[in-house]
């Protein structure tokens, strides 16, 4: 009888064991589908979130402008040579800013200080605020106009749209917004950005060079645009 009391208490203490598995294999079971469920739910907000963002985003088509170009085209600005663009007609363009304002450069009668810039250029980036400093500390003479030409379009690199980056900026100047094959910044023979052209009152290319300028230069060409 003994014998049999132990084997029951064993057999029992067996069934209690076997039943707090089952118990824990059932918890895990409700915690991980827990997790599964969680973790799905999760992954279909940031999908619907990612679609909207996109949906909401500035295509190449949507930024880009359709500026009339008339007149010669430039020829490619030289690498430390003698520019042979100086004294030439500068190509004449009508198009318009970001927000459908009419842009006019290159054409006769006032004189013109013009940037080429692209919204992902590193140089362009860090000299854009010295040029907004500059604009807000009176730099600009007020019988010299200032143009940002907005061009080489990429949506696929940094600092898309590029109206956000200009805003982001705090440049509130006049832009002239390029179209998708870059047609001004062709017309103008130049190569690179950053890039400055001045144009003389009589709508004559003075000057066209490269690359990030020493603020002091903004002066010196704001002059020449001014004087001739």
């Amino acid at each position: 009888m003994a014998t049999q009391s132990r084997n029951a208490r064993a057999e029992a203490r067996r069934r209690e064991q076997e039943e707090q598995r089952r118990a824990e294999v059932r918890r895990q079971r409700l915690l991980f589908g827990g997790i599964g469920v969680a973790v799905l739910a999760l992954a279909i907000l940031i999908a619907v979130i990612s679609v909207g963002e996109t949906d909401d985003s500035l295509s190449l088509s949507d930024v880009a402008g359709d500026p009339d170009i008339s007149g010669e085209t430039l020829v490619p600005m030289p690498e430390g040579a003698e520019d042979p663009a100086v004294g030439e007609p500068a190509p004449a363009v009508e198009g318009e800013d970001f927000d459908g304002t009419s842009v006019t450069v290159g054409d006769a009668g006032t004189p013109q200080l013009l940037t080429f810039v692209a919204s992902w250029c590193p140089a362009c980036d860090a000299e854009l605020p010295e040029v907004v400093s500059w604009l807000e500390e009176g730099g600009l003479p007020n019988d010299v106009d200032f143009t940002m030409v907005v061009t080489n379009h990429d949506d696929s690199r940094t600092n898309w749209p590029p109206q956000d980056w200009l805003a982001d900026a705090g440049y509130t100047g006049t832009a002239l917004v390029d179209d998708l094959d870059s047609g001004v910044f062709q017309a103008y023979g130049l190569r690179s950005t950053p890039s400055w052209v001045v144009v003389g009152e009589d709508g004559e290319i003075l000057h066209r060079s490269s690359g990030v300028l020493d603020p002091s230069q903004y002066d010196q060409l704001a002059e020449l645009a001014r004087t001739g």
